[in-house]
C-alpha cells in the first residue's frame, strides 16, 4: 500500500444513494473508507445502527472531525458557507465556535491551517486542487459541448450530444492527457491512476460518461460540476447529505458516525468474527496492490456477518477481477449490473456481495 499523506480528498465524489440501496444498512453495523467525510455522513440516511469511517490518513480524518463538529453547531446555510460551497464572510469566526468540539489532535492541525479554514474546507484537498488547475481547461475545450448538453430536453437528446461528443479527435485527446500514468503521478497526485491492475483510463472515463448521461441530466451529477468549475459553487446537485431534504435528517443522527485513524486491513484483523454487518470499502482497491486486497478480502469475509453486504466501487482499478475472491461472498450479479447504470458518480462500476455460509457436501 501506497502511503498518502496530507489531504487528499476534501469533497465527496461518490453517490452515497449507490452504497444504501447495495448496503441495506437500516440498523446494521458499517464499514465505510473514510475519505473526505461524506460517505459516513450520507450512510445516515438509510438508518444504520453505527458507522465506523476508517482511514489510515489522519488528516482525512482530522477533516471528518471537523466537519462532524460543524454539522452539529451549524444549519445548513451555515455549513454550506463555512465549508465553502457557498460564500462566507468570516470563516474565521465560525472555526472559533467549532474548534472546542474537536479532540485536540484535529484541533491542532486545523489551527495551524487558518489560510484552509478561510477558503473553505471543501477545496483544499490535493485532488480538488488538482481539478481546479484542470477545469479551465476542460471549460476551454468543451464549452459549446457542455452548452449543448444544458440545453437537451430529454435524455435521448443528451445521450446522442454526449455520444458525439466523446467521438471528436480533441476531447479523446485531453481526456487522454490528463487521465493517465504520468499526470497522475505528477499533476492528480493520485495513486489510484498508476497503480496495479489499472485500466486505460481516459476510455474508460468515456464509456462512463455516455452510460451516466443516458439515464441522468447533466446537471444531477455534481461530479461534472467539480471537474468544469473546479468547486461546487454553482452545481445544481450536491453530494447526498448536503441537499435541502436530507441534511435535517443526517443531523440528529451523526452520533452514530465514529472517525478512526487505522489501515482498514488491520483494522479489520483485530475485530471479532461476524461483527461488522456491511461494507462500503469504496475504490479501496486502487490504492492496494493485488496481493494486499486479496489480504483485505479474507478479513472482510471472516469480520462479517450472517448475510453481511459488501460494496466496492471500481474506478481506474479492477483487483477483484485479479485477487482470489473468498467462497462465502456470493457475487449480486444483477445488483451490480443495476448500480453501474445509475450511480451518479460517472466513473464508477460496482461489485457487490452478501455473505453466505460455505455449503458442505453431505456423503
Amino acid at each position: 500500500m501506497e502511503t498518502v499523506t496530507g489531504l487528499q480528498y476534501s469533497c465527496c465524489n461518490e453517490d452515497t444513494r449507490t452504497e444504501i440501496e447495495a448496503l441495506e444498512v437500516a440498523g446494521r453495523r458499517v464499514l465505510c473508507v473514510a475519505a473526505a467525510g461524506e460517505r459516513a455522513f450520507g450512510l445516515l440516511l438509510g438508518d444504520p445502527r453505527e458507522v465506523v469511517a476508517i482511514d489510515r490518513n489522519p488528516v482525512q480524518i482530522h477533516l471528518g472531525r471537523l466537519k462532524l463538529a460543524a454539522m452539529r453547531r451549524l444549519d445548513r446555510e451555515a455549513y454550506l458557507a463555512f465549508i465553502g460551497i457557498t460564500a462566507s464572510p468570516d470563516r474565521a469566526t465560525t472555526y472559533r465556535t467549532i474548534r472546542e468540539d474537536l479532540p485536540e489532535p484535529a484541533r491542532r492541525h486545523w489551527d495551524d491551517r487558518p489560510q484552509d479554514i478561510a477558503e473553505g474546507i471543501h477545496s483544499v484537498g490535493r485532488t480538488e486542487r488538482s481539478i481546479a488547475r484542470i477545469a479551465p481547461v476542460l471549460r476551454r475545450v468543451l464549452a459549446a459541448d457542455v452548452a449543448r448538453l444544458r440545453a437537451c430536453t430529454t435524455l435521448d437528446e443528451q445521450r446522442q450530444v454526449a455520444s458525439a461528443l466523446f467521438r471528436r479527435l480533441p476531447v479523446r485527446v485531453v481526456l487522454a492527457l490528463i487521465f493517465n500514468p504520468v499526470s497522475g503521478r505528477l499533476l492528480l497526485r493520485d495513486p489510484v491512476y498508476y497503480g496495479e491492475g489499472r485500466r486505460a483510463a481516459a476510455s474508460y472515463l468515456r464509456d462512463r460518461l455516455v452510460t451516466t448521461l443516458t439515464h441522468y441530466r447533466f446537471d444531477e451529477c455534481f461530479i461534472l460540476s467539480l471537474f468544469l468549475d473546479g468547486h461546487l459553487r454553482n452545481s445544481r446537485s450536491l453530494p447526498v447529505d448536503l441537499a435541502e431534504d436530507t441534511y435535517s435528517i443526517v443531523r440528529p443522527r451523526l452520533d452514530r458516525v465514529r472517525f478512526e485513524t487505522s489501515c482498514i486491513s488491520d483494522y479489520l484483523a483485530r475485530q471479532p468474527a461476524g461483527s461488522v454487518d456491511a461494507f462500503s470499502l469504496s475504490d479501496l482497491g486502487g490504492y492496494l496492490t493485488i496481493e494486499e486486497f486479496g489480504l483485505l478480502l479474507d478479513r472482510v469475509q471472516r469480520a462479517a456477518s450472517d448475510a453481511a453486504t459488501v460494496c466496492i466501487r471500481e474506478y481506474i482499478s479492477t483487483p477483484t477481477a485479479r485477487a482470489t475472491w473468498p467462497a462465502t461472498l456470493v457475487r449480486r450479479g444483477d445488483l451490480e449490473r443495476r448500480l453501474d447504470r445509475t450511480d451518479r458518480s460517472v466513473g464508477c462500476t460496482f461489485v457487490c456481495a452478501t455473505k453466505r455460509p460455505l455449503v458442505t457436501a453431505v456423503h
